[in-house]
């Protein structure tokens, strides 16, 4: 029912159903109030409280939007985006070598996966199966009808390397803490987990990696930001360590596509949950020395 809501009302209706689970859900509110004022320390407190709750009502008008991409047409798609940087996106994609899109939980993805798979770029995308079988069939299908095939994280290696080496674009969503190989990063000044994915991807097919991100704008539409694609560490350097260096500026990036609309990010995943007592005995899955005692003493004087 809500797809075939005009869209003006559709949006008020989910930005109120944002409103509802932000006083609803408390551990998931709590959650996004330590992480808005963890990345944003010296913030006062009714700031903080403002950003967690346009976070919960923002993801409930990009959710709609994501819904009603299975009823867009491509024209429709097409007038919905706005760009600016697509000059990187294309450069790197006419090489031939293929492209990582390097892009998070920011605004409405599936609108950003799917306006650049309408406009002509062969796009595939990474992502995890949503629990819900009904819910997870939906997405599956709409990215389809958009021109887009989806590879479920744990089983993607292969069909990502054929992607790039068939010169497309691989998206990959990759601001959360979850259990794959990755290294401590800085982000938003705090040691956070961070997928290697990309990195080991760019680095033995020769793809470029390109961050980017979308934005639902106060008038409607949406806005893509693309950055530079990021520069490959020296070949003279040992592959660990270029992985590592590939996969911080990743993550820089990515933090600075946050930082232009903050309340469209999802502050509620427990993003920095590996602890400093972990970092400290360099146990956890994937560590690699990246998030020592500098990271350490950031994280004890914000009492986390």
């Amino acid at each position: 029912m809500a797809v075939t809501l005009p869209r003006r009302t559709g949006l008020s209706l989910f930005r109120y159903l944002g409103s509802v689970a932000y006083r609803c859900y408390r551990k998931d509110r709590e959650r996004a109030l330590a992480n808005l004022a963890l990345a944003f320390p010296g913030t006062p407190r009714m700031v903080i409280e403002a950003m967690a709750k346009g976070s919960f009502r923002s993801m409930g008008a990009n959710g709609l939007d994501a819904l009603r991409l299975v009823r867009l047409s491509k024209e429709q798609v097409l007038a919905s985006v706005t760009v600016s940087g697509e000059e990187h996106l294309a450069e790197a994609f006419r090489r031939g070598r293929g492209v990582v899109a390097l892009t998070g939980h920011i605004g409405c993805w599936e609108m950003l996966a799917a306006y650049f798979s309408e406009k002509g770029y062969p796009v595939n995308v990474i992502a995890r199966a949503v629990k819900n079988e009904t819910l997870n069939s939906i997405l599956v299908g709409m990215r389809r009808r958009h021109g887009i095939e989806s590879f479920e994280r744990g089983n993607s290696a292969v069909s990502g390397y054929r992607t790039l080496r068939e010169g497309k674009i691989l998206g990959m969503l990759v601001d959360q803490d979850i259990d794959v190989d990755g290294i401590m990063v800085p982000f938003f000044g705090v040691p956070a987990h961070a997928p290697v994915g990309p990195a080991v991807f760019a680095l033995r097919s020769g793809a470029a990696i390109v961050p980017l991100g979308i934005h639902l704008q106060p008038d409607g539409m949406h806005h893509v930001t693309i950055l530079p694609e990021l520069e490959v560490p020296s070949d003279e350097l040992p592959e660990q360590e270029r992985i590592e260096r590939l996969t911080m500026d990743g993550a820089r990036a990515l933090e600075s596509i946050i930082r232009l609309y903050p309340q469209q990010w999802v502050w509620f995943h427990d993003r920095w949950r590996r602890r400093p007592e972990t970092l400290a005995k360099g146990t956890e899955k994937g560590y690699s020395g990246v998030g020592g005692p500098a990271d350490r003493d950031i994280l004890e004087a914000r009492g986390v």
